[in-house]
């Protein structure tokens, strides 16, 4: 059932790929900087918080770390926005489902395509930060492309499952920030991994977070970071249990949301 709706979705993108991006373009037509000012929480985040915290940590080689902040901070951005977004999909297009529009692969997708634009507007900067990087590495470009397909399918199947968890449950949203503050901390985003040895506690936790696989998928071919067999291992079967977790609860709960809401 939910790889018969995501072919349907595939294949009318009428909905979701011009929904959303009408979502962005509505949200800052009568601001004077538009668009732009999605790239500002990027630039303050690169040259500000990197820079200040490139600035304590005397002989860390500056033009690397913000590489590494820039990639992790928008990748994170778009894994936390996603999720965050997700708990409350469905009750946001509550009139569009009592009208009869159930296929809800649509709203799943409008809801990935939003966050995307922002990180593909985000994208052009953050690339030009990771080329003044020592650790650059062009060659890795198809395997990061690899990476972020992993990324997106990975959060297809959860933003299904938080959907779905969030209709039945509303108090899930107000879960959901305190946890990816959380995540973030345990995720080497404005760190590095190997400040977390694997014999240490922050280092197994760092290695059983799903997000620092996912980002490490991305960002390591990129930057020359090292993305062993094992974090392969592990995101090929977290794909694999979230695809079969959310086609068997979509099965088993699609057609109790309009009920939930």
């Amino acid at each position: 059932m939910l790889l018969d709706h995501l072919m349907r979705s595939l294949r009318r993108p009428d909905h979701w790929l011009y929904g959303s991006w009408l979502d962005t373009a509505v949200r800052y037509r009568k601001m004077r900087l538009g668009l732009l000012w999605l790239l500002i929480p990027t630039v303050v985040y690169i040259w500000g918080i990197g820079g200040f915290l490139a600035s304590m940590q005397p002989g860390l080689e500056t033009s690397r770390f913000l590489a590494h902040v820039g990639l992790s901070y928008i990748l994170f951005r778009l894994l936390s926005t996603v999720m965050t977004d997700a708990t409350g999909l469905f009750s946001s297009f509550q009139h569009y489902i009592y009208d009869g529009h159930l296929r809800l692969t649509d709203y799943v997708l409008r809801c990935l395509a939003r966050s995307f634009y922002y990180f593909l507007l985000s994208l052009p900067l953050v690339l030009a930060v990771a080329a003044a990087s020592p650790s650059f590495a062009p060659s890795g470009l198809p395997l990061a492309a690899l990476g972020l397909a992993i990324l997106l399918v990975n959060l297809f199947s959860v933003s299904v499952l938080l959907g779905l968890a969030g209709a039945r449950f509303p108090d899930l949203g107000e879960l959901m920030g305190s946890v990816m503050m959380a995540a973030f901390l345990i995720t080497p985003v404005v760190w590095y991994p190997q400040n977390a040895p694997a014999d240490t506690a922050p280092g197994v936790f760092m290695r059983a977070n799903p997000l620092h696989h996912l980002l490490l998928a991305v960002r390591g071919p990129l930057l020359g970071e090292s993305v062993g067999a094992q974090s392969w291992l592990y995101l090929a079967a977290l794909t694999g249990v979230g695809l079969i977790a959310a086609a068997m609860a979509y099965r088993a709960c699609a057609r109790r949301v309009a009920t939930w809401l």
